[in-house]
Order: structure tokens, then sequence, then C-alpha cells
């Protein structure tokens, strides 16, 4: 039997308890009420809501916390010393409180989405029940005062989060217009709570696919690694391409037996996943032998997701290094080039995704991390036995020759063929005699 990923009934393990700021760490919880207790004196209210409140109902501890309030962006800024207005056109200022930065946001509904990314009109309110009906998820829409401890949840997302269902608030399908992007939340959040997507909600999902092109590179990507930092990576991309979602914003990536093999990396690669690992795997351009490797395509999909010039830099890594690893795990590698290989930054994320291909010689990975392991720091970088001005002293000519020579040297030496300074002096010796050698023998 073929049960749908999106739609299968989980068991909860966890249990379900009513949200409260003494749940919250002490950092969080002082933040909440000082920043609470501040809008109070001034008139207003103050309500901890998003994922602090939903994540404090399934008895997990948040890493963060957000408010909404009835005070409009203008009066925030002027009660509290540092603000930054990152998103005060839409009610969004950030309060730095003892070097903690907390989200504030007005009560607002919201009008219009031409750029199916931000409303186009924003209305302030007074009211919690004004507020959570324009939020995405009803597991989204609980509020708690972090004064008094009162809890609210207007659009029943409580019984929701009990029963394991993800629904979207109101009228679904006018949700997923709104924001493309609440497509790719819906599976990030129905894989990282165990949740089940309500039928409606499901559907409305796939009849508004074409919402997600007017979604930027930078979201999608950054909608990714949240997924990637999540404990079912693997499900939340197989939700994806059950929903046709993944041609919208990884077209023909995840299709067939290579999809398939990405797929079962980053699910192999749970455990130790990054947003690098995470774009690798997904990215992978040799995951198994049923093809030949596109390096190019993966490239331009990297590109197009508009990473920065560091993550960028850094899955290319990945990629690299698998030829040396398989080099050195088929034994054709020499010492010098396997010790090499250790002092890559990148080395250990590079055997996680080698293994978790799954594919060529797996099985001498062992012995490579236990080698590396065993290795100390002088051994893996060793002191060099001769300078650059060294060789310039012997007569060798600044330019390319210059690193290659220095190059080879140390190969020498990790191999432990070369092992001082009078053998490096030796080895330079006979290494510019030979070539001596070699230029008299061209003019004779």
């Amino acid at each position: 039997m073929c049960w749908s990923i999106l739609s299968i009934a989980v068991l909860r393990f966890n249990t379900m308890q009513r949200p409260s700021a003494r749940e919250l760490d002490k950092v969080l919880r002082d933040a909440a009420r000082g920043i609470a207790e501040r809008i109070r004196d001034a008139g207003g209210s103050a309500w901890i809501v998003g994922g602090a409140t939903r994540d404090m109902a399934l008895g997990h501890r948040p890493h963060e916390v957000d408010l909404a309030t009835d005070l409009v962006p203008d009066r925030i800024e002027a009660l509290f010393e540092q603000t930054v207005g990152v998103g005060k056109a839409f009610g969004t200022m950030i309060v730095i409180w003892k070097g903690l930065g907390v989200e504030v946001t007005t009560f607002r509904s919201e009008h219009g989405y031409s750029d199916s990314r931000r409303p186009d009109e924003v209305t302030y309110g007074s009211s919690v029940e004004e507020d959570a009906a324009r939020r995405d998820f009803t597991c989204n829409a609980l509020y708690l005062d972090p004064l008094t401890d009162e809890f609210r949840d207007p659009v029943r997302g409580f019984e929701d989060l009990e029963a394991g269902v993800l629904r979207c608030v109101g009228e679904a399908r006018e949700r997923f217009r709104e924001d493309g992007l609440r497509i790719l939340r819906l599976v990030r959040f129905a894989a990282r709570l165990d949740l089940r997507t309500e039928p409606e909600t499901l559907e409305a999902a796939r009849a508004e696919l074409d919402s997600l092109r007017g979604v930027s590179a930078e979201r999608v990507r950054g909608e990714f690694e949240k997924i990637f930092r999540g404990p079912r990576p693997d499900q939340a991309f197989r939700a994806l391409r059950e929903l046709g979602a993944h041609d919208r914003c990884l077209p023909g990536w995840l299709d067939g037996e290579l999809g398939d093999a990405r797929l079962r990396q980053l699910g192999a690669l749970t455990s130790v996943l990054t947003p690098v690992l995470g774009l690798a795997a997904l990215l992978d351009p040799d995951p198994s032998a049923v093809a030949p490797p596109d390096a190019a395509r993966a490239i331009a999909t990297l590109e197009w997701l508009r990473p920065s010039r560091e993550l960028r830099r850094a899955v290319l890594e990945l990629w690299r290094l698998q030829g040396p690893i398989e080099a050195a795990a088929t034994g054709s590698a020499s010492r010098a080039a396997r010790l090499r290989l250790y002092r890559e930054p990148a080395w250990l994320d590079a055997l996680a995704l080698f293994r978790a291909r799954g594919v060529g010689a797996v099985e001498g990975t062992a012995a490579l991390r236990a080698e590396s392991e065993a290795l100390s720091e002088e051994a893996l970088h060793p002191p060099a036995l001769l300078s650059a001005q060294d060789l310039l002293d012997a007569g060798v000519e600044r330019g390319p020759r210059l690193g290659e020579l220095l190059r080879a040297l140390e190969d020498e030496q990790l191999e432990g063929r070369v092992t001082d300074a009078d053998a490096a002096r030796a080895w330079l010796a006979d290494q510019l005699g030979g070539n001596q050698r070699r230029s008299d023998q061209a003019s004779g």
C-alpha cells in the first residue's frame, strides 16, 4: 500500500501542554516580559505569538520569541531606546532588549498580494482575532501574554496540533495565493512537526502551485536552509515532489532515479546536515552511477538560488573533494595526497557526503577516518624544511617553478622520504642538477 507523505497520520509521542512563559529560558522570558511590561505601561498589550507558542504547546524549548501588539510601529519606536525598522512599513520592528533582538509586530490585516510576497495594503488592528486571521497556519496563531500567562487560540490551532493536523487559517487557496512561499512552509512544518496536512489545505496547495513563480530564488533558498536544519529534510523534499512543487523551484532535479538518490543522501545526512551539506546533497551532480554527472547544470541551479559567495564556495568545495576521497578510499592516492586531503577544512563534511552517496569505495572510508584521527597536528602540518628564500638563494627564479618545488618537497616530507634540512637540500640539489643536465642535453 502506498501512503502519501503529506496526508499519512503520524503517531504523536509528545505530550501537548498549555503554553506558559515559564517554559522560556531566562533570557527570552526576561526580554518578552520586559518589552511587554513597557508596552502595557504605555496603554497597550503584547502577546508572544508564532513559533515560540507553538513549540511550547508541543513541549519543545523555543530558541527565539516574537511579539504581537496593538501599538503601531511609531509608538514602539518611541518607547524603546534601540529599535530597527526592518519591516516598519508592514508593521514590524526589531526591539533590542539587553542585546537580544525581538521582533514586535502590530496587529494587522492585509489586503492584496500583487507580488505574491508582500501585502499591497496593511490595516492595523486592535485584537488577536484580527491578527490571527491573516496568519498562514492555525498552529502559528497561538497567543500568550508573557505577563499574565493568558492563552488565546482564536483559530483553534491548539486543537489542530493536538490532532496532528496542519491547516491553513481561513480560505486555504487565498493563503497560498497571497504568498507562494507558504507552500514550502507547509512541507517544512509538516515534516518538522510530524503533522498531516488537512485535505482542503493540501488540495489548495496543489491548485496554487503557480504562486511559487512569484517567489524569489533567495526566499526559496532560505526556506530550503530551514528545511535542512529540521529533523526530516528528506521527508520535506519528498512531500515537495509529491505536491509537484519541485518543478517550480527545482525543475527536473528530484525526478527519477537521480532524484531518489539525492533524497536518500539527505536522509543519510540528517544527523549532521547543514545548509552547505544540504545544498551539496540536494544538487549533487553525481549522486549515483545511474547517469553521467551534470556538473554544469548543478552549478547553474546553485547559482540560481543566489547563495552568498561563501556558501557557493563551500558547496563547490564539497563536490571537488569527492574525487580525491574516492582515490584515497580505493588506495590509488599517495600518503601525501591523503594527508593533504585531511588538511582540508571541509574534509569531514565531504567524507559524510561521499558516504551518503552509498556508491563506489564507501567501504574504504572507515580506514581513512581512522588514519586522519590518529595523525598529530605536526604530522599533518610538519614544519617546512626549506623556505622560499632558501630556494631563491639556491638559484631558483621567482615564478611558478618556485611554488612547484616547494610543494614537491613537502610531498617528499609527507611521504617520509625527506626528514631533515640536510636531506631537503640534497633533494633540491638533485632537482636543480637534473634540470641542468636536461638543459645541456637539449642544447647539445
